[in-house]
Protein backbone atom coordinates (compact mmCIF):
# COMPACT_ATOMS: atom_id res chain seq x y z
CA UNK A 1 0.00 0.00 0.00
CA UNK A 2 1.24 3.48 -0.81
CA UNK A 3 2.63 5.15 2.36
CA UNK A 4 0.80 8.42 1.67
CA UNK A 5 -2.46 6.60 1.26
CA UNK A 6 -1.77 4.62 4.45
CA UNK A 7 -1.07 7.83 6.39
CA UNK A 8 -4.27 9.47 5.15
CA UNK A 9 -6.30 6.42 6.07
CA UNK A 10 -4.82 6.42 9.60
CA UNK A 11 -5.59 10.12 10.04
CA UNK A 12 -9.12 9.51 8.85
CA UNK A 13 -9.37 6.61 11.30
CA UNK A 14 -8.63 9.05 14.13
CA UNK A 15 -11.24 11.52 12.82
CA UNK A 16 -13.75 8.70 12.64
CA UNK A 17 -12.95 7.61 16.20
CA UNK A 18 -13.31 11.16 17.53
CA UNK A 19 -16.54 11.72 15.60
CA UNK A 20 -17.90 8.40 16.82
CA UNK A 21 -17.11 9.39 20.41
CA UNK A 22 -18.90 12.70 19.85
CA UNK A 23 -21.96 11.01 18.36
CA UNK A 24 -22.06 8.29 21.02
CA UNK A 25 -22.00 10.97 23.72
CA UNK A 26 -24.93 12.64 21.97
CA UNK A 27 -26.74 9.30 21.85
CA UNK A 28 -26.36 8.93 25.61
CA UNK A 29 -27.51 12.53 26.12
CA UNK A 30 -30.57 11.92 23.93
CA UNK A 31 -31.50 8.95 26.13
CA UNK A 32 -30.96 10.98 29.29
CA UNK A 33 -33.04 13.77 27.79
CA UNK A 34 -35.83 11.34 26.92
CA UNK A 35 -35.76 10.12 30.52
CA UNK A 36 -36.09 13.70 31.81
CA UNK A 37 -38.97 14.34 29.42
CA UNK A 38 -40.74 11.15 30.54
CA UNK A 39 -40.21 12.06 34.20
CA UNK A 40 -41.72 15.50 33.59
CA UNK A 41 -44.64 13.96 31.71
CA UNK A 42 -45.25 11.58 34.63
CA UNK A 43 -45.13 14.50 37.06
CA UNK A 44 -47.53 16.48 34.86
CA UNK A 45 -49.96 13.54 34.76
CA UNK A 46 -49.65 13.15 38.53
CA UNK A 47 -50.48 16.82 38.99
CA UNK A 48 -53.36 16.57 36.49
CA UNK A 49 -54.82 13.52 38.25
CA UNK A 50 -54.52 15.16 41.66
CA UNK A 51 -56.13 18.36 40.42
CA UNK A 52 -58.80 17.02 38.05
CA UNK A 53 -59.81 13.76 39.73
CA UNK A 54 -58.81 14.71 43.27
CA UNK A 55 -59.43 18.39 43.95
CA UNK A 56 -62.07 18.70 41.25
CA UNK A 57 -64.13 15.81 42.63
CA UNK A 58 -63.80 17.06 46.20
CA UNK A 59 -64.89 20.57 45.20
CA UNK A 60 -67.86 19.22 43.24
CA UNK A 61 -69.01 17.17 46.22
CA UNK A 62 -68.45 20.10 48.58
CA UNK A 63 -70.46 22.40 46.32
CA UNK A 64 -73.38 19.96 46.33
CA UNK A 65 -73.26 19.88 50.15
CA UNK A 66 -73.30 23.70 50.33
CA UNK A 67 -76.34 23.94 48.01
CA UNK A 68 -78.02 21.15 49.98
CA UNK A 69 -77.49 23.13 53.19
CA UNK A 70 -78.94 26.29 51.63
CA UNK A 71 -82.02 24.49 50.34
CA UNK A 72 -82.53 22.78 53.69
CA UNK A 73 -82.37 26.14 55.48
CA UNK A 74 -84.97 27.55 53.09
CA UNK A 75 -87.14 24.47 53.57
CA UNK A 76 -87.10 25.02 57.35
CA UNK A 77 -88.68 28.46 56.97
CA UNK A 78 -92.21 28.70 58.39
CA UNK A 79 -94.04 31.48 56.51
CA UNK A 80 -96.89 33.18 58.33
CA UNK A 81 -98.55 34.90 55.36
CA UNK A 82 -98.73 34.76 51.58
CA UNK A 83 -95.86 37.21 51.10
CA UNK A 84 -93.65 35.02 53.21
CA UNK A 85 -94.82 31.91 51.31
CA UNK A 86 -93.98 33.65 48.05
CA UNK A 87 -90.58 34.63 49.48
CA UNK A 88 -89.86 31.04 50.44
CA UNK A 89 -90.77 29.81 46.96
CA UNK A 90 -88.84 32.61 45.26
CA UNK A 91 -85.68 32.11 47.34
CA UNK A 92 -85.90 28.36 46.65
CA UNK A 93 -86.00 29.08 42.92
CA UNK A 94 -83.15 31.57 43.31
CA UNK A 95 -80.90 29.08 45.13
CA UNK A 96 -81.61 26.40 42.52
CA UNK A 97 -81.02 28.86 39.66
CA UNK A 98 -77.73 30.02 41.17
CA UNK A 99 -76.67 26.40 41.51
CA UNK A 100 -77.54 25.66 37.88
CA UNK A 101 -75.70 28.79 36.71
CA UNK A 102 -72.57 27.85 38.64
CA UNK A 103 -72.64 24.33 37.19
CA UNK A 104 -73.09 25.75 33.69
CA UNK A 105 -70.09 28.06 34.10
CA UNK A 106 -67.98 25.22 35.49
CA UNK A 107 -69.09 23.00 32.58
CA UNK A 108 -67.88 25.64 30.13
CA UNK A 109 -64.49 25.67 31.86
CA UNK A 110 -64.29 21.87 31.74
CA UNK A 111 -65.28 21.79 28.06
CA UNK A 112 -62.37 24.15 27.35
CA UNK A 113 -60.04 21.88 29.31
CA UNK A 114 -61.36 18.79 27.51
CA UNK A 115 -60.73 20.53 24.19
CA UNK A 116 -57.10 21.05 25.21
CA UNK A 117 -56.88 17.38 26.22
CA UNK A 118 -58.08 16.29 22.80
CA UNK A 119 -55.30 18.42 21.30
CA UNK A 120 -52.81 16.70 23.60
CA UNK A 121 -54.10 13.28 22.51
CA UNK A 122 -53.86 14.32 18.85
CA UNK A 123 -50.28 15.43 19.42
CA UNK A 124 -49.48 12.10 21.12
CA UNK A 125 -50.87 10.26 18.09
CA UNK A 126 -48.66 12.38 15.81
CA UNK A 127 -45.65 11.65 18.03
CA UNK A 128 -46.39 7.92 17.93
CA UNK A 129 -46.52 8.08 14.13
CA UNK A 130 -43.13 9.85 14.07
CA UNK A 131 -41.67 7.19 16.38
CA UNK A 132 -43.04 4.43 14.15
CA UNK A 133 -41.54 6.12 11.08
CA UNK A 134 -38.21 6.40 12.91
CA UNK A 135 -38.29 2.73 13.89
CA UNK A 136 -39.20 1.66 10.35
CA UNK A 137 -36.30 3.68 8.95
CA UNK A 138 -33.97 2.17 11.54
CA UNK A 139 -35.25 -1.30 10.65
CA UNK A 140 -34.56 -0.73 6.96
CA UNK A 141 -31.01 0.41 7.69
CA UNK A 142 -30.32 -2.65 9.86
CA UNK A 143 -31.91 -4.94 7.29
CA UNK A 144 -29.76 -3.51 4.50
CA UNK A 145 -26.60 -3.84 6.59
CA UNK A 146 -27.51 -7.43 7.46
CA UNK A 147 -27.98 -8.28 3.80
CA UNK A 148 -24.62 -6.70 2.99
CA UNK A 149 -22.98 -8.67 5.80
CA UNK A 150 -24.39 -11.85 4.31
CA UNK A 151 -22.83 -11.04 0.94
CA UNK A 152 -19.54 -10.27 2.65
CA UNK A 153 -19.68 -13.65 4.39
CA UNK A 154 -20.26 -15.23 0.99
CA UNK A 155 -16.98 -13.78 -0.29
CA UNK A 156 -17.83 -10.31 -1.57
CA UNK A 157 -15.62 -8.59 1.02
CA UNK A 158 -12.60 -10.70 0.14
CA UNK A 159 -13.24 -10.08 -3.57
CA UNK A 160 -13.29 -6.31 -2.96
CA UNK A 161 -9.97 -6.54 -1.14
CA UNK A 162 -8.39 -8.59 -3.95
CA UNK A 163 -9.41 -5.93 -6.49
CA UNK A 164 -8.21 -2.97 -4.37
CA UNK A 165 -5.76 -0.45 -5.89
CA UNK A 166 -4.06 2.69 -4.64
CA UNK A 167 -6.52 4.77 -6.64
CA UNK A 168 -9.62 2.95 -5.36
CA UNK A 169 -8.34 3.15 -1.77
CA UNK A 170 -7.65 6.89 -2.18
CA UNK A 171 -11.15 7.41 -3.55
CA UNK A 172 -12.75 5.37 -0.76
CA UNK A 173 -10.81 7.29 1.88
CA UNK A 174 -11.66 10.68 0.32
CA UNK A 175 -15.35 9.76 0.31
CA UNK A 176 -15.03 8.60 3.91
CA UNK A 177 -13.39 11.88 4.96
CA UNK A 178 -16.16 13.89 3.32
CA UNK A 179 -18.74 11.66 4.98
CA UNK A 180 -17.17 12.10 8.44
CA UNK A 181 -17.03 15.90 8.06
CA UNK A 182 -20.74 15.92 7.25
CA UNK A 183 -21.49 13.65 10.19
CA UNK A 184 -19.55 15.91 12.59
CA UNK A 185 -21.38 19.00 11.33
CA UNK A 186 -24.77 17.33 11.92
CA UNK A 187 -23.65 16.02 15.30
CA UNK A 188 -22.55 19.52 16.34
CA UNK A 189 -26.01 20.86 15.48
CA UNK A 190 -27.55 17.95 17.38
CA UNK A 191 -25.49 18.87 20.43
CA UNK A 192 -26.95 22.38 20.39
CA UNK A 193 -30.49 21.01 20.08
CA UNK A 194 -29.86 18.61 22.96
CA UNK A 195 -28.66 21.40 25.25
CA UNK A 196 -31.66 23.54 24.29
CA UNK A 197 -34.02 20.68 25.17
CA UNK A 198 -32.25 20.19 28.50
CA UNK A 199 -32.74 23.83 29.41
CA UNK A 200 -36.41 23.66 28.44
CA UNK A 201 -37.01 20.50 30.46
CA UNK A 202 -35.25 21.97 33.50
CA UNK A 203 -37.56 24.98 33.31
CA UNK A 204 -40.53 22.63 32.94
CA UNK A 205 -39.38 20.62 35.95
CA UNK A 206 -39.33 23.71 38.17
CA UNK A 207 -42.77 24.78 36.90
CA UNK A 208 -44.21 21.29 37.46
CA UNK A 209 -42.81 21.06 40.98
CA UNK A 210 -44.39 24.46 41.79
CA UNK A 211 -47.67 23.34 40.21
CA UNK A 212 -47.72 20.14 42.27
CA UNK A 213 -47.08 22.17 45.43
CA UNK A 214 -50.02 24.43 44.52
CA UNK A 215 -52.24 21.39 43.93
CA UNK A 216 -51.41 19.97 47.35
CA UNK A 217 -51.92 23.37 48.98
CA UNK A 218 -55.37 23.62 47.40
CA UNK A 219 -56.11 20.07 48.60
CA UNK A 220 -55.33 21.19 52.16
CA UNK A 221 -57.60 24.22 51.75
CA UNK A 222 -60.42 22.06 50.39
CA UNK A 223 -60.15 19.73 53.39
CA UNK A 224 -60.45 22.75 55.69
CA UNK A 225 -63.40 23.99 53.63
CA UNK A 226 -65.14 20.65 53.95
CA UNK A 227 -64.69 20.81 57.72
CA UNK A 228 -66.43 24.20 57.68
CA UNK A 229 -69.22 22.82 55.49
CA UNK A 230 -69.59 19.82 57.83
CA UNK A 231 -69.91 22.18 60.79
CA UNK A 232 -72.68 24.06 58.96
CA UNK A 233 -74.39 20.76 58.16
CA UNK A 234 -74.45 19.92 61.85
CA UNK A 235 -75.98 23.32 62.65
CA UNK A 236 -78.60 22.86 59.92
CA UNK A 237 -79.39 19.38 61.28
CA UNK A 238 -79.94 20.89 64.74
CA UNK A 239 -82.49 23.26 63.21
CA UNK A 240 -84.41 20.26 61.84
CA UNK A 241 -84.61 18.69 65.27
CA UNK A 242 -82.36 18.90 68.30
CA UNK A 243 -81.19 15.47 69.44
Amino acid sequence: MNQTTSSRIQKNKRHIFETESFVRFDTAQVLVGRSAIEENRTMALESFTAEANGNGTLLSSTYDDVIRNRLQLVDLLEPANQDQVDFKNAITNSVIAQGIECRSVMNAHLIGINHRLTQVNKLLVEINILITEHNNEFYDIIDELTNTNASWVDGELNKMMQNATTESNEQMNAESISHVIGIHDKATKNRGDIMSLYEHENESRHALEKDLEDVMELRSQIVSLREKVAANQHRVADKIVML
